[in-house]
């Protein structure tokens, strides 16, 4: 039963894999469920039993990607809390989303018709996920790891814009050919490192 489950789970995210590829290429109004099929050398019918139609499983590959990014963070908080930690692993992983999601978020603005729906369930994702982060800057200042006054909202968003960076804004005008997960990393360790510098608590005594 175990392995039929863990089959089934390797399955569907060859089909969101697939689905991805697609919708990169060729936008949303250009992907077709059967197109999404071949690609993942599945049937339709495979499909049509996991997702009701292109949209949720447009949405579903949104979610993936943010499922992807609170399970490292998740693991990260487990071996060690500290946000020196915690925070290098978030911010590596902001930046590798927001270049995945890049070209999804193009064949979203294609979408027409189902980009209301679509864009509705994107920011629900995204809220969710937002939400872990800041109950975890919480937690931070509750352990004297951090210090602020303002909104926990408004720092756990200061940081994700410090992650984001430039680097969809770099590939567009060809100021980098590529970037590479050591450039990620360097990014990630710098932001961190300025962040808390920001925040540090008050020396006692």
């Amino acid at each position: 039963m175990a392995e039929s489950v863990a089959k089934s789970g390797k399955r569907r995210q060859e089909v969101l894999d697939a689905a991805a590829l697609e919708f990169s290429a060729k936008g949303f109004a250009g992907t077709s469920m059967e197109a999404i099929a071949r690609r993942a050398h599945a049937s339709k019918e495979t499909l049509y039993s996991w997702f009701k139609n292109k949209e949720t499983l447009f949405g579903a590959v949104f979610t993936a990607r943010l499922d992807s990014l609170g399970t490292h963070a998740t693991v990260a908080v487990q071996k060690d809390p500290h946000p020196a930690n915690v925070l290098p692993v978030i911010a590596s992983d902001i930046v590798k989303m927001l270049l995945a999601m890049e070209p999804l978020k193009r064949a979203a603005a294609s979408a027409g018709v189902g980009a209301p729906a679509l864009a509705r369930g994107m920011g629900e994702a995204i809220v969710a996920e937002r939400k872990n982060f800041v109950r975890y800057i919480e937690w931070c200042r509750q352990m004297d790891l951090i210090a602020f006054d303002d909104d926990p909202y408004e720092i756990a968003s200061t940081f994700v814009a410090m992650a984001q960076g430039e680097w969809t804004m770099r590939l567009g005008y060809r100021l980098v050919d590529k970037v590479t997960d050591a450039m990620i990393e360097a990014h990630a360790q710098r932001v961190t490192r300025l962040f808390l510098k920001a925040l540090a608590p008050e020396k006692k005594g």
